[in-house]
């Protein structure tokens, strides 16, 4: 087991925070079966290849864009050919942990009514070490698949056959993050997002958590952990962000 993972397994914190999601994801489903009498595209946009409900008390690193500005805040997921949207929302995540050699993508998107929320779409997908490519090369990580896997829709409670695809990067970030203000402050980044609902501004706004920007494709630690970067060995948010890569070496070694 590597270091972070024993970490994980050891917080009663973290695993507070994983018992908490699970249960607002079981709710999700519930109510996403209810509002999915009069928004059928919900019966065909949540899918599970894992028993139901299933917890993880494991890291978690989500796929982000370069700068991930709200409006292209994840890195995409493909679902029968169809791009699933890569907005953030709360609750809204599409992370990868290891469980031993088995790869888990956890992708969900979510949305509010009579203020209870519901799925738009939710992936738990399980990739065996012949399913999925992944490679390390220098201070890049690449992890991809495209796979056509019997899923539970958990709406219907039917098993199909879906295709689902992606390919994830995590460029060198060393030398790629700025603060807030540098972020705020770049013409370069005015000048790419602006064009985005809420422009510049929206963007700086959902820094506040990590208190900077990556301006390449990465993993970003869940913020979950972030919240709890001591216990995993980190005095700030951006020396874990840092060691994103630690991760993936010791999961992938050499892959």
């Amino acid at each position: 087991m590597c270091e972070l993972c024993a970490k994980a397994k050891a917080s009663l914190e973290y695993r507070g925070f994983i018992d908490k999601m699970s249960a607002e994801d079981i709710d999700r489903v519930e109510f996403s079966k209810v509002m999915a009498k009069d928004i059928s595209l919900l019966g065909k946009s949540i899918y599970s290849s894992m028993a139901w409900p299933v917890k993880f008390v494991l890291p978690m690193f989500e796929a982000r864009a370069a700068y991930a500005v709200p409006n292209n805040y994840f890195q995409n997921i493909f679902l029968d050919d169809e791009r699933l949207g890569n907005s953030f929302s709360h609750g809204a995540m599409r992370s990868v942990l290891f469980a031993g050699e088995r790869l888990v993508l956890i992708a969900k998107a979510t949305n509010f009514h009579d203020a209870r929320e519901f799925f738009t779409s939710f992936i738990l997908l399980h990739l065996d070490r012949n399913e999925y490519d992944a490679k390390i090369v220098g201070p890049q990580v690449k992890i991809s698949a495209s796979v056509e896997k019997p899923l539970m829709n958990l709406v219907t409670g039917k098993t199909e056959k879906k295709k689902i695809a992606f390919t994830f990067v995590h460029d060198q970030v060393e030398g790629r993050m700025v603060s807030k203000d540098q972020a705020a402050a770049s013409s370069r980044f005015r000048n790419v997002y602006d064009k985005y609902a809420g422009g510049s501004q929206m963007k700086a706004a959902s820094m506040d958590l990590e208190g900077y920007a990556v301006t390449v494709p990465h993993f970003s630690p869940h913020p979950y952990m972030l919240q709890l970067k001591e216990g995993f060995g980190f005095k700030e948010n951006k020396e874990f962000q840092l060691h994103a890569l630690d991760y993936f070496k010791a999961h992938l070694g050499s892959a």
